[in-house]
Formats: C-alpha cells, structure tokens, sequence
C-alpha cells in the first residue's frame, strides 16, 4: 500500500475485567507496521473491577482509554467507543486476540481494488494457529448464524470473497457507514449484531468482504462462558429474531416468522424432554432433560467427564478446571433440587431454566415490536438488494438449529408446510457439522467471541455457533461462548441510498435492555 494511500484507522479493544489478555493485545497492536499519525488505538473498558484501566494507562500511555460507567456490553460499548474514535476506518478486535506487525496493511490491502468496500473481515486462527477459527459464517432463515468449518486445519472456502457478515471479534468498517446504517444494534447487547450488521450493510448496497492473508490469532477465554446459560439462551433466540423480522423482505417474512416461531418452541420442548402424549398429543421420543447437552443432544455423552477435564487441564490450565468444575456442579445440583422440589409438590417433571428462556425470548420480541417496527420500516424502505440476491450469502439457510432426530424431523415438516423450503433453498449450500474435540491444542476446539467483557461475536452462537460452543456440556450448557461471521459471492452494489444527510438522521434510535447482564455481572 502506498504511503499516501494510509486512511486513518482506529482500532477499538472492547473490555470486561480482560487485564490478562490486554499486554498480549495491546502490545501487538503497538507493534504494528503502519504510520503512527494515522493509527489511533482505543480501549473501551465496560466497567472492569479487575484494574484493567490502571493497566494501559500505566503500561500503554499512547492507548486512548474510554472508561465507561456501567457494562454496556458489546454492542453499545464499541457504538460509544465510535462516537469518541477519529479514524475514517473503525476497527474492532476482541481483548483476546493478537495480530502481526503487518495485519491492518493486509487487512486494508483489498481496498486497492475495491475502494466501495464498507467492511473487511479478518481469518482468525486458534491461539496455536493450527485450526480454524473464522474464515466466514452463513446465517439460516431464523437469523442464526454457523461458522464455516470450525475447527478444521484448513478449508477450500477460505479464500477472498463476499461475506453476509464479519466477525465482530477482528474487523474493520468504514466509520460513515457504520454510523449511516445506526451502528451496531444497541438492543443486542450481545449475541449476533455482527451478523445484523452485515446483513444490514448487504441489504443497502454495500459489499462486505473476507481477506485470508489478514490473520490474527484468538485466545478463547471470554466472560459469556461464565454467564447463566439460560440468559445467553435468551440473547441468542431473541437476537437471531430480530435479526430476521428487520432484514427479510414481506413475503419471505410471512413465512419464515411464524416458522420460526414454530421451532423454537419444538426446541425449548426437545430439551426439556417434554412429551406432548403426556397432555394426550402425538407421541415424540424424547430423551430425558439431564441426558442432554442443551445445544446438541446428538453430541451429548460423546466425551466423558474425566476425558474432558484431563482436556481442559492440559489446554485451558488448572484454574479453568475449578472455574468449570464448580459450574457444572452447581448446574447438576440444581437439577436435582428443582426435581426434588416438583416431587414434593407433586407437580409433574420441572422445565430446565435453559429450556423456559425460549419462551422468555419470544415474549421479549414480541414487546419489541413496536421499536422493531420503526427499524425494520427505516431499513426496508432503503434496501437496494433483494433477498433473492443476498441467498447465495447465507450458505446454511435451511439449516436445523438443533440436531436431536425428532426436532430435525418437525424442522423438515414445519418449513415444507409453510413454504420457506421453497424459499429459502437457493441458500442452503453448505451444512453444518461440530468439529471434534481436539487432542491437542484446544484452543479453536469450543468457538466463540474473544476476550474477557466482549460479548458480541462473534460468532459467535452456532447451531449455529452456540452448538459447537455448548456441544460438550452434559447439564444444559454450564459452559461456553459465542461468535459469528460470513460467507458468499455476489455483484457490485446496485446503489447507494445512504448517502443523503437526511435518510441518516432518521435512523431508528435504538434503546438498550435494562438488566442485560448475569447475576454475577458479566457481560451478557
């Protein structure tokens, strides 16, 4: 790249008691090879109590600090981090990551011949660099997004291309853009507004695209993994819904909502192990709540417990045993204190908390919809491509969120009835299978976003992410985190209908949940 050719650039690392990633971080973004008058390095820290702050103010003086007052999580942090950032680009790299001196060059290297670029993705690898963290994710018709070949050592897609969403964890935007379109989505708080992003940007016209020989590496160790997984349950099912009802047009719309609906309702049934002969409905099979893995009951006893923790110990370290080893414990001894209550009550088998967030998630979108109404109005009356246009993009369109057989088999029946196989079948390219546990390394085996207090990406959740992240926890999903991204191909932007001032400032305002985070305060 030129020198005359550097745009200025500054790069947000969003924050939540990560002090032990941040020397790693923070001393390879200082290492960079790219002129020091155009790079403005930020951290945006969402309330740490673990003197995060004290640290890059006494170890990295150069580093731009915004010390926010509450955790804001992923989406608002880095949306508040923006509006005090002076580059023209907007770069978002998770706590836990680190990237060569020549990463931003070769991130910025595709704008030579695509100077219309609105957003750059970057590869990221395990914290080894042996296998494969992000190279691209698909999305399906209900909004969730599935990583391309996780875990794997290489793949034939990773190659230069159009994405339907980066990974919020390391990529770059162009800062008019960003704040044309609304920013990310402050209602998220955390979960998939990568994904609602790109989507977004897709859908006026704007190309996002994926550059392989920009690489960083991901050290996985974030806060969503200690959050109550009921909650981060919640945040995934409601997320990916309204993702779906803003960004699909009318008519696919009216198919895939009440489709949607339909599954997640046979999910959150599927993982309480609820038998609908038991109320006199039609039999289903269904295995018991404690026997299954909350986010993919196929993968479920497929390690032992003593297989696992020897794993984590040797790839994650003893403290990562006992912090595991207590969740899962007090998952297991919940279980049976709510299942002796429901005896003594004389009440029939109780609903896993996992399981009830599905309807908890239904009832948040439903008194959204007025909000959602005034986004999805303001998006749809600017779109520029069709849905028809962006199918390609989603790789995993039809994909079953959940992979128990009888689920599977209402997924099959619910969206040939309604008509959203017929749809949505030009996007249903790839199909998602979990990677293994790794024997060695370890790092890339459980995907999700990066560092401490980064609750968003990506990319995260699939059954999308959430399936590979949580596809080892017996007692309904004790552990993990989440992250997300994209694939595709595609044309040119057919247009521009942002770039009038007045369609900006009618950009929806967007509110924020008000107790988004865990019992114990972390991100989520």
């Amino acid at each position: 790249m030129a020198k005359a050719g550097h745009p200025s650039v500054s790069l947000i690392v969003l924050n939540y008691n990560g002090r032990q990633h941040l020397a790693r971080c923070l001393g390879s973004l200082r290492d960079l090879d790219y002129p020091r008058k155009k790079l403005e390095v930020i951290l945006c820290d969402n309330a740490s109590s673990d003197e995060s702050v004290a640290f890059v103010k006494r170890g990295f003086p150069e580093v731009k600090v915004v010390q926010l007052d509450q955790n804001y999580g992923f989406a608002e942090g880095n949306n508040r981090a923006v509006a005090q950032a002076q580059g023209d680009w907007i770069g978002f790299l998770n706590n836990d990551m680190e990237v060569e001196p020549g990463w931003l060059q070769a991130m910025l290297q595709p704008l030579h011949a695509q100077p219309e670029l609105a957003c750059i993705a970057s590869k990221i690898l395990s914290w080894d660099g042996k296998t494969i963290d992000f190279i691209g994710t698909g999305v399906s018709f209900q909004g969730l997004g599935f990583q391309v070949d996780h875990g794997k050592p290489s793949s034939e897609d990773d190659k230069a291309r159009r994405l339907i969403c980066p990974c919020g964890g390391a990529m770059l935007v162009k800062r008019e853009l960003f704040e044309a379109v609304g920013g990310f989505d402050a209602d998220y708080f955390g979960f998939y507004e990568d994904v609602d992003l790109g989507w977004r940007l897709n859908l006026l016209g704007y190309d996002v695209w994926y550059t392989p020989e920009a690489v960083v590496r991901h050290r996985h160790n974030s806060s969503f993994s200690r959050i109550d997984p009921a909650r981060r349950r919640l945040l995934y099912e409601r997320n990916s819904l309204m993702t779906m009802y803003k960004c699909l047009d009318d008519a696919n719309l009216a198919a895939a909502l009440p489709a949607n609906l339909l599954l997640i309702n046979e999910k959150a049934l599927a993982i309480a192990g609820v038998d609908p002969a038991r109320f006199g409905g039609k039999p289903v099979q269904r295995r018991p709540p404690e026997a299954v893995n909350a986010f993919d009951p196929s993968l479920a006893g497929k390690e032992s417990v003593a297989a696992k923790v020897k794993r984590t110990l040797r790839t994650q370290g003893l403290r990562t045993v006992f912090r595991k080893g207590a969740g899962y414990l007090s998952v297991r001894a919940g279980n049976r204190v709510r299942r002796f209550r429901h005896r003594v009550a004389g009440g029939g088998p109780p609903l896993p908390p996992v399981a009830v967030a599905h309807f908890a998630a239904i009832s948040d979108f439903a008194n959204s919809l007025e909000q959602l109404n005034e986004k999805r109005s303001w998006l749809q009356g600017r779109r520029v491509r069709s849905d028809a246009e962006l199918l390609p993009l989603f790789l995993f369109a039809l994909e079953p969120a959940y992979h128990d057989q009888e689920y599977v088999s209402t997924h099959r029946r619910v969206i040939r009835a309604l008509g959203v196989e017929r749809r949505f079948a030009p996007g249903q390219t790839h199909s998602w299978q979990p990677s293994l546990p790794q024997e060695e390394g370890g790092e890339g085996a459980e995907p999700g976003p990066g560092g401490e207090g980064d609750p968003g990406e990506p990319v995260g959740p699939g059954p999308v992410r959430d399936q590979a992240e949580e596809r080892r926890d017996q007692e309904h999903g004790a552990e993990g985190d989440g992250q997300v991204g994209a694939q595709g191909g595609g044309g040119r932007p057919q247009g521009d209908r942002l770039r009038d001032g007045r369609d900006r400032e009618r950009v929806p305002t967007q509110s924020r949940d008000p107790e988004p985070e865990s019992e114990d305060g972390e991100q989520g």
